[in-house]
């Protein structure tokens, strides 16, 4: 039977680039005459006539159940609204909780059907909490298979540098907080994706204040460094700091205000100061010739273009990412101007951008052709 509906469960509606950029691929990648319906684990919570739904159109074959994408395998508030006992495929996701994954929503994994995991880490673990008896596969994060208009990105690439910072500082100026006057633009573009997921120690349980107290303080030292690291290049860098996520949790480009309240150099920080969809980043990132993250999706979205990116997150799904797609990395603690400047120097080396391009083409080819197995979803 050829399946009509996609319910698709993930953290969708919450402003965050990254799962909307998944919502993005699941659309170009799922059958085009089907259903796609996605919902979030707070219209779970409590509903048990939409689970109870769920659950009757997967048995029934009318429709399949899809967990992902992201780092929620295993996330407790995530993992515990699943319809329970549904069959369920996990696309793009990775494990977010390794301890919960083992004890508390290991049983969960028993209806699993043939997935498609982003880390390729955790699609051996799976497999090994499994019994080998899944069909558990890795394939890289589905983002990967979105890009630019093709004929729109050859004719950025087209424009001379003058014109085309000109035209990417205006198409920037509607969404940031404040942008440099043009007559002070320099030569290149980067893309800047930084993460507000840091520890404040006065929210964490008393027992670990300490801990708390250190990791503010090395996120004080942290942010001291990327900010003369970034000072020293807007000589020839024009600096553009997106944010990612903006919700209640989240809100990376608070990140950025700290950094250019510190600078000597802030009315040359270019502050995005409100969500962006991602569809619009895409469009966007061809006028970048370098990108640096602590984001993860901020080192995929800027490959979309053939953007060379520099990861400065220690996430474990950054690192699986890096260790996956040959990504250079620059931990915190070796952070400061003098490493900063060496590793930008790979990143703009043609050697580095054109290994990148391959592995995002490699990678945009193994999803396509994934998806595009004869009959994928017809059983």
């Amino acid at each position: 039977m050829t399946v009509q509906r996609f319910y698709i469960y993930g953290y969708y509606g919450s402003k965050n680039a990254g799962d909307e950029a998944f919502r993005l691929a699941f659309k170009k990648l799922l059958p085009s005459q089907a259903e796609l319906l996605f919902i979030r684990p707070s219209e779970l919570a409590g509903n048990t006539d939409l689970s109870d739904r769920i659950h009757t159109d997967v048995s029934t074959g009318t429709s399949k159940l899809i967990v992902g994408g992201g780092a929620i395998i295993g996330e407790p508030y995530f993992w515990a609204h699943l319809p329970a006992n549904t069959p369920y495929h996990i696309i793009s996701a990775d494990i977010g909780s390794q301890e919960n994954l083992i004890t508390t929503y290991r049983a969960s994994l028993n209806p699993l059907q043939r997935s498609w995991i982003r880390s390729e880490k955790d699609s051996e673990q799976l497999d090994q909490l499994t019994n080998n008896s899944k069909d558990i596969l890795y394939l890289p994060d589905i983002v990967f298979c979105l890009s630019c208009n093709s004929k729109r990105q050859a004719a950025i690439t087209g424009m001379n540098r003058q014109e085309r910072n000109i035209e990417l500082l205006q198409a920037m100026q509607s969404h940031c907080e404040n942008s440099q006057p043009e007559s002070q633009l320099r030569n290149k573009n980067m893309a800047i994706f930084l993460s507000d997921h840091y520890y404040d120690y006065r929210t964490i349980h008393s027992s670990c204040i300490l801990d708390g107290i250190e990791r503010a303080a090395a996120d004080t030292i942290h942010l001291r460094q990327l900010r003369q690291s970034l000072d020293e290049i807007t000589a020839y860098y024009n600096l553009y700091f997106f944010s990612l996520s903006f919700w209640y949790n989240s809100i990376d480009f608070f990140v950025g205000y700290r950094m250019a309240k510190a600078s000597n150099h802030a009315p040359l920080y270019n502050l995005v100061s409100h969500y962006i969809a991602p569809a619009t980043i895409i469009e966007l990132m061809p006028y970048f010739d370098a990108a640096i993250s602590t984001k993860f999706h901020g080192l995929i979205l800027p490959m979309t273009a053939n953007v060379p990116v520099l990861n400065l997150g220690t996430s474990k799904k950054n690192k699986d990412l890096c260790q996956q797609m040959g990504i250079l990395s620059l931990p915190p603690e070796q952070l400061n101007v003098n490493s900063f400047l060496a590793a930008l120097k790979q990143v703009e080396s043609l050697e580095y951008a054109t290994s990148l391009a391959e592995t995002r083409r490699l990678a945009t080819e193994s999803i396509l052709t994934a998806f595009a197995e004869p009959g994928l979803w017809s059983h």
